[in-house]
């Protein structure tokens, strides 16, 4: 470590214990059997409106959107805005196509992407492609959100790669023990830390 900030230490010491502690917890809230797998993979299909919304923020406002986006901008100029017009004709899509597709997944007791292709085409070997496909493409937002976690450290002046293994263990065990009632109870820290950050960004 060299030049350590004792403030932003303390401050994210106390936010990645009470994340923890909560990421852990989460395993009694809404309490079901977390053996099976839409119980621990869909929290049992009982998160709600405003759960979700929580969780959807929390996914969305992550270290790619604090740290990488506006670093791009800052380090390669006007390429970096790619971000919002994806993001624009995105949603709509989204918003078209999601509310039939868990309807259906809902009637039928699907879990996963591949689920429902199955379910629909009848197709094992494009079932396992879709879910292989998913996998992958999830892997570099992993690493991303690593790398993420990584200049967040070394801007509180925090050295190694020590840190974000221990971080990544502890998140893996909660995720391991809580199934998604892990992220869904944390994004609401995050996201109320993320409005805090953004009232002060605005006033100073």
């Amino acid at each position: 470590m060299s030049a350590v900030n004792a403030t932003a230490i303390s401050v994210f010491v106390a936010l990645f214990v009470l994340v923890t502690v909560r990421g852990f917890v989460a395993s009694r809230w809404r309490h079901g059997n977390l053996d099976e797998l839409h119980e621990w993979g869909l929290g049992g299909r009982r998160f709600g409106t405003l759960v979700t919304w929580f969780l959807l923020g929390g996914d969305l406002y992550t270290a790619y959107t604090f740290v990488a986006v506006p670093a791009l901008v800052f380090g390669a100029g006007a390429i970096g805005f790619f971000a919002l017009p994806y993001t624009v004709i995105t949603y709509p899509l989204v918003l078209v196509v999601m509310p039939r597709m868990w309807s259906v997944t809902r009637k039928h007791g699907y879990i996963t992407a591949a689920d429902f292709v199955r379910g629909r085409f009848g197709s094992g070997s494009l079932a396992l492609a879709i879910a292989v496909t998913g996998i992958l493409a999830t892997m570099p937002y992993i690493g991303l959100q690593l790398v993420g976690i990584q200049v967040v450290l070394a801007a509180m002046g925090v050295q190694g790669d020590l840190p974000i293994v221990i971080a990544f263990v502890i998140l893996a065990a909660y995720t391991y023990q809580s199934g998604l009632r892990a992220p869904a109870l944390i994004a609401v820290v995050k996201d109320a830390v993320i409005y805090v950050t953004v009232i002060a960004a605005v006033i100073v």
